[in-house]
């Protein structure tokens, strides 16, 4: 059976980011369709990991890089080396920040590009040193995966010669959808949800203007992640908007509020997949999201968009979702339909296919171990 060294030194261990929790769905599908023997390489530890995959991986544990070219380039002899020792068939790097070398192909998953789609927000030696990372890793890789065909034309629009290597393979909902969490705590009054960290690529500040203009007294905003510059409470402007504060939330909490928001908001600039989009239509709860980057690729019809540059364009978003009899169930009953569109044992499936390709046109096997066929789809 071959060997695929599953490559994420970039993580932050024991801190589920959305590149973390992907690689973790990959690896457990890739270790249910059996064709794997799955070594994860990385800063997270065993007992740290979930358990559908704690006991059924090797776990190389290394330290997270404080400067990732640096990392990277130790990487192009490192992992070389681990895949010798570790008799690896594969290297599938979780993001861009991996190996260029090592085992007989590469695989690499790229996320987002916001260094080149918002290259006025990133800093200069970020820009600088992403993309030489960018190059030596993607140019070195056999097949490029990307979570979305909006990134997939972002990809091949900075770097064309990847054109014929890329991709795409999209996620899928990680809430169960049957779950339904605690309502204590919740705001008394509707409110308006927005997940993830308040980065410049989130665009808060364009929900809170929305709401203000609204001008519903009691419509809320319930902000889930990190707002580390008071983003949202600074473009409240002081209007008596409730603004709600949570971080670090369990699943359980987090599905209860989707249940309870009048909607999830999205007015990002620029998205790579956009997971909370399909938390949302899993559990339920209307979707209103940016007419940018992947977020309409990814809600479908189940969804109303919007200019994210554009408050008032949001504004009569939710004025018509609280106006409109009958646009709330429409846009559940969209989403519903929407969500079913993404399957983890597809993409698990798809990125099995993808790592025997590379295999397949990487060095020649080596006598003694042959390489399957891919299963075909479920």
């Amino acid at each position: 059976m071959p060997r695929v060294l599953v490559n994420m030194p970039s993580q932050h261990a024991g801190r589920p980011s959305g590149v973390a929790l992907v690689a973790f769905r990959v690896i457990a599908g890739l270790i249910a369709r059996g064709t794997f023997t799955v070594v994860l390489r990385s800063p997270w530890r065993r007992d740290q990991l979930p358990a559908a995959i704690r006991d059924r991986v090797e776990v190389v544990t290394v330290p997270r890089p404080r400067i990732m070219l640096f990392d990277v380039l130790r990487q192009s002899l490192a992992v070389p080396r681990l895949c010798r020792a570790l008799d690896i068939d594969v290297v599938l790097n979780a993001d861009p920040y991996g190996a260029a070398f090592g085992g007989r192909a590469r695989v690499s998953v790229v996320h987002d590009l916001y260094f080149r789609t918002l290259p006025e927000r990133i800093r200069s030696r970020e820009a600088l040193t992403t993309d030489p990372i960018f190059r030596l890793v993607l140019g070195n890789s056999a097949r490029v995966i990307t979570v979305s065909e909006a990134t997939r034309r972002d990809l091949e629009h900075h770097y064309p010669r990847l054109r014929r290597r890329a991709q795409t393979v999209p996620s899928a909902a990680m809430l169960d959808p049957t779950r339904d969490g605690p309502r204590a705590g919740l705001p008394a009054g509707p409110f308006v949800l927005a997940v993830g960290n308040a980065l410049y690529n989130k665009n808060f500040a364009t929900l809170a203007r929305a709401v203000v203009g609204l001008g519903r007294p009691g419509i809320g905003i319930v902000h889930v992640g990190e707002d580390p510059d008071e983003a949202i409470a600074a473009a409240l402007g002081g209007a008596p908007v409730p603004l709600t504060r949570l971080s670090r939330i369990d699943d359980d909490q987090l599905a209860g509020l989707y249940r309870a928001a009048l909607c999830l908001c999205v007015p990002s600039f620029a998205e790579g997949f956009c997971l909370p989009v399909l938390e949302a239509q899993a559990l339920d709860c209307p979707v209103l999201c940016s007419d940018r980057s992947a977020t309409p690729e990814i809600a479908g019809a189940g969804a109303l968009t919007f200019d994210p540059a554009d408050a008032a364009a949001l504004t009569t978003g939710l004025r018509r979702l609280l106006d409109e009899p009958g646009l709330r169930a429409t846009l559940i009953a969209h989403g519903r339909d929407n969500v079913r569109r993404y399957d983890w044992a597809e993409t698990a499936r798809r990125y099995e296919g993808l790592l025997l390709d590379a295999l397949r046109d990487g060095a020649p096997a080596r006598p003694a171990r042959e390489v399957p066929h891919a299963h075909p789809a479920p």
